[in-house]
């Protein structure tokens, strides 16, 4: 009997201990999921986000960065004869020959998820669909999304075409920094005007109901059946094919904190419950706290190459960091001074001052010289340099007064001469 109470006290115990771990993270029901800091890439959640899945129309985060670093929202394009019969799924109905802009392009791109935009602008920019997807591999593995392979601008189904949660919140995190793009999932509505194809306007609206809802459908979030819109959102992009099931990469902003959101493989709804219950979680359980402000002075760093001197060392830059409440004080901080040579020129960099947080590198900046600073041997030669110029100066300096004087004995010896011949002169 006691043994059998001892074992209930320790699965009790067991329960308690690991009570916050279960009840912390939100609860996801899609398939794949992740959370993390837009500035620093942080994963504050996460559930199967290396699991290689179907990106769907997310791909088009991808297609949207890439055009706009390519192009100009002016550049005029026009369309193929081809694209218009070649795409399935979600279009605005581009004609052979219609001529559009950029911009235009890419919020039919972003908003209603065109395939045919998405094709028109690929074509374009690379010349073909072939070399653009190949130009989009690229920048994902610059970008370190090196579990993405893209086959297509749009995300139309293909075996070959697939991703992460993982590297789509990277490519997204990349896409926010752009303030074009950033521009672009946050509007809400769209108007193209008449084309040279079209004698009506074409009007849509953002598929993203975290940034626009006018359905009556709700989700369930903490206890209670609510409206898919978040107040906090401000982006990005939605997804979806048979195959991938509902896909969603969002952005939030709160309180100085931004997040990225991106869940995959949902059904119906889910996408946006889970987005709730990640922001919430990212926005209740982390705050953004400043480590260090700019030129913060760290610290004197005695220069040990022969010289005797010592440079003072600041911090290059502001750090921030996305923390978990009530853990600022457990921060620790870690200063790595290079070796150094003088000379050192003003701003050069001289070592880095490193955060940790649970022996965890949450922020680094760089430490600068906040002055130039010449070497010992430079000093000496710029000081026998001027005993030089010192030593020359004062010569040429005798010169001119030992002359000067010669001049005024020559001018008085003259004039005694002058005086004694007149004398006797006179004397006769």
């Amino acid at each position: 009997m006691i043994k059998r109470i001892l074992f209930y006290i320790l699965i009790f115990t067991c329960f308690l201990a690991n009570f916050n771990t279960v009840f912390a993270t939100p609860a996801i029901l899609s398939e794949s999921a992740i959370l993390i800091d837009a500035g620093s890439g942080t994963i504050l959640a996460q559930k199967n986000a290396d699991k290689k899945m179907y990106p769907a129309s997310l791909t088009k985060i991808m297609t949207a960065i890439l055009a706009i670093e390519l192009g100009e929202l002016t550049d005029v394009i026009t369309v193929d004869d081809d694209t218009p019969f070649e795409i399935d799924g979600s279009h605005i109905a581009l004609e052979p020959g219609e001529i559009l802009t950029l911009k235009e392009l890419l919020y039919a791109l972003m908003l209603p998820s065109a395939n045919d935009a998405a094709s028109a602008i690929a074509k374009h920019y690379g010349g073909s669909l072939e070399n653009f997807v190949k130009m989009m591999n690229e920048k994902a593995k610059e970008l370190g999304a090196y579990s993405t392979n893209f086959i297509n601008p749009h995300g139309l189904h293909d075996t070959n075409h697939y991703s992460t949660a993982a590297d789509l919140a990277l490519i997204t995190k990349y896409a926010m920094e752009n303030d074009t793009f950033r521009r672009i999932v946050s509007t809400t509505k769209y108007e193209i005007q008449t084309t040279n194809k079209k004698d009506e306007p074409r009007y849509f609206t953002s598929l993203n109901k975290l940034i626009y809802n006018t359905s009556y459908n709700q989700i369930y979030v903490d206890g209670a059946y609510i409206s898919p819109y978040y107040e906090y959102a401000n982006g990005a992009k939605t997804g979806y094919t048979p195959q991938a099931g509902n896909c969603l990469a969002a952005t939030a902003k709160k309180d100085g904190t931004e997040l990225i959101a991106v869940t995959m493989k949902g059904i119906s709804l889910e996408m946006y419950q889970d987005a709730h219950n990640l922001f919430n979680y990212g926005f209740e359980e982390y705050e953004s706290a400043t480590l260090v402000g700019k030129n913060t002075f760290i610290k004197n760093v005695k220069i040990t190459n022969g010289d005797s001197k010592e440079i003072s060392v600041i911090t290059e830059s502001d750090l921030t960091a996305l923390i978990e409440k009530d853990s600022f004080d457990d921060i620790k901080s870690n200063v790595y001074i290079n070796d150094i040579t003088l000379p050192i020129e003003k701003n050069n960099v001289v070592g880095k001052i490193e955060y940790t947080l649970d022996n965890e590198v949450i922020g680094t900046v760089n430490l600068i010289c906040p002055i130039s600073v010449k070497s010992t041997a430079q000093d000496g030669q710029g000081n026998i340099f001027l005993s030089i110029v010192k030593f020359i100066g004062f010569i040429i300096l005798f010169a001119v007064i030992l002359t000067l004087l010669l001049k005024i004995y020559n001018d008085i010896r003259i004039r005694l001469n002058r005086k004694k011949r007149r004398s006797r002169y006179n004397n006769y």
